[in-house]
C-alpha cells in the first residue's frame, strides 16, 4: 500500500495484538465478526445442498400444480 508522502508511519503500542478483544465498541464488534467468520469456516452445513434443492423444487412444483388445477 502506498504511503502518503510527508506522513509519519503509524505508531503501534508494544502490547498491540489484533487477536485480543478490543475494549471499544467497534473493537468488540470486529471481534464478534471474526468469531462468526471462523465459526462459519469450521462448521459444515447442517443439511446437504442437494436436499435443500429438492425441497425447493417440490415447493415450486406444488405452487405450479395449484396454479394449473385451480
Amino acid at each position: 500500500m502506498d504511503d502518503m508522502p510527508g506522513q509519519p508511519p503509524p505508531k503501534l503500542n508494544a502490547d498491540f495484538n489484533p487477536d485480543r478483544p478490543a475494549k471499544s465498541r467497534q473493537g468488540r464488534r470486529l471481534q464478534r465478526i471474526r468469531e462468526e467468520i471462523e465459526r462459519n469456516r469450521t462448521v459444515g452445513p447442517k443439511y446437504p445442498t442437494w436436499l435443500l434443492a429438492l425441497v425447493l423444487a417440490l415447493i415450486i412444483a406444488f405452487f405450479v400444480l395449484i396454479a394449473i388445477y385451480a
